[in-house]
């Protein structure tokens, strides 16, 4: 059964259970589990860059051969994020999706050369679903915000049952990668709690339940994957933190299904750091499948005004994180919000339209040449935010260090116009 076919009930069902009053959870109608090898052939192309076949779905096994850019290839199978495909000269082997174009692709993955990912809020004020509906043409998968677990590693709901399965029904149907996004948020602080990973992952007992309830959690939902947003981890739980990751991939894996994590960007690791000492970049690299870096807030609403990421800055971070992780497996992050300071220490934040009408409002919107990032200052205030002219210099550097794609925090708030220049780019 398909993903959107499992999400399609899902809804059906979640309906009917409101109707008789039936409780509302996190547990889903099970199907079959996401990512299994299913087998057919049809036709498709290797896209602009050389594609490595593999003796079996990972690169960690055996290189075959070589496929050359726009050379057509038999699809035999799929598993997870591969295809098992057949070459002219009639050598087979296992690709990464991301390489081949299909003739009956419905959604971006037939066009891109890299991962695009939207992060998904629900939010009434500030919905994310009309730039996914505008965009998901360009995207390859979504990560909602749709989980939290607690220090005992229960998982809780974060967005409403209902949405969350319209929105997996929308991605499904369109061929996006689902990736929902499980976080230590706390509802009753409104915050991310360093305490509740600490708990949490300190125990080997509770890593266990979490481990199982969040596979039952990604497979009940037919899902592609996860995304492991812990933030505020402390220090001195390091190691706990990529022992945990171990462990999830050892169970989430055999099943085809995605561990992806969202981490702090750094230029240096300095384990002491209270904000990314918790994050052995390496060792993260190796448990996971993909690494979200979180390259924004170089200046945040805590502190000084400044670029929220400037160039130069994102680069140190990309040349830091390919040092220490397989560049196949990073996701650069990026922002589409900005800041506005009214003194250091005292900013909110905005969307990039509502920061082009603050800037009407005083100096306009200006460049900074240094960081390639856009500013303003009005009503005594300093704005700085994202738009496509920076966001284009992001794109480069993905180019630049040849990672594997960008996501994007969050769908909503972004300037439109930088979904051009990721279907120009990428």
């Amino acid at each position: 059964m398909s993903q959107s076919v499992i999400v399609i009930l899902l809804s059906l069902m979640l309906f009917i259970s409101n109707l008789f009053g039936g409780p509302s959870d996190i547990a889903a109608p099970k199907g079959q589990l996401p990512n299994q090898e299913q087998t057919y052939t049809v036709t498709g192309q290797i896209r602009k860059s050389p594609a490595t076949l593999y003796e079996s779905p990972s690169t960690d096994s055996k290189r075959i051969a070589t496929g050359q850019p726009n050379t057509s290839v038999s699809i035999l199978a799929e598993s997870g994020d591969w295809y098992k495909v057949q070459l002219p000269n009639g050598t087979t082997g296992w690709v990464r999706k991301i390489m081949v174009n299909t003739s009956g692709s419905t959604g971006g993955t037939g066009l891109l050369t890299k991962e695009v990912y939207g992060y998904f809020v629900q939010n009434a004020n500030l919905p994310s679903q009309p730039s996914l509906a505008a965009n998901y043409n360009k995207m390859t998968g979504i990560a909602p915000w749709a989980f939290s677990v607690d220090a005992e590693g229960n998982v809780h709901k974060q967005m409403n049952p209902q949405a969350l399965a319209d929105t997996l029904a929308f991605a499904g149907q369109r061929k996006l990668k689902t990736l929902a996004l499980i976080s230590n948020y706390d509802k009753a602080t409104e915050s991310f709690s360093g305490k509740i990973a600490h708990e949490l992952l300190r125990s080997a007992a509770n890593r266990k339940r979490a481990v199982e309830n969040i596979y039952k959690t990604a497979v009940d939902w037919g899902l592609s994957g996860i995304n492991l947003d812990f933030e505020y981890v402390y220090p001195s739980d390091r190691e706990y933190y990529s022992q945990f990751l171990r462990e999830l991939s050892s169970r989430l894996r055999p099943a085809g299904i995605m561990v992806t994590v969202a981490i702090p960007a750094k230029t240096y690791d300095d384990p002491s750091s209270s904000w990314s000492g918790a994050f052995d970049y390496k060792a993260i690299g190796q448990a996971v499948d993909r690494v979200m870096l979180m390259a924004y807030d170089q200046h945040y609403a805590g502190g000084p005004p400044g670029p929220i990421a400037s160039a130069d800055w994102v680069d140190r971070v990309l040349k830091f994180a390919v040092s220490q992780i397989p560049k196949e497996k990073v996701i650069l992050g990026i922002a589409g919000y900005g800041y506005s300071w009214r003194a250091p220490g005292s900013a909110h934040s905005v969307t990039y339209q509502r920061a082009v009408e603050l800037a009407a409002k005083g100096s306009g919107v200006r460049w900074d040449a240094n960081h390639k990032a856009p500013y303003a200052t009005y009503e005594g205030r300093e704005m700085w935010f994202e738009n496509a002219a920076s966001i284009s210099y992001k794109l480069e550097l993905v180019q630049k260090y040849d990672i594997q794609g960008i996501a994007l925090w969050r769908l909503g708030q972004e300037d439109p116009q930088m979904w051009q220049l990721v279907a120009s780019k990428f």
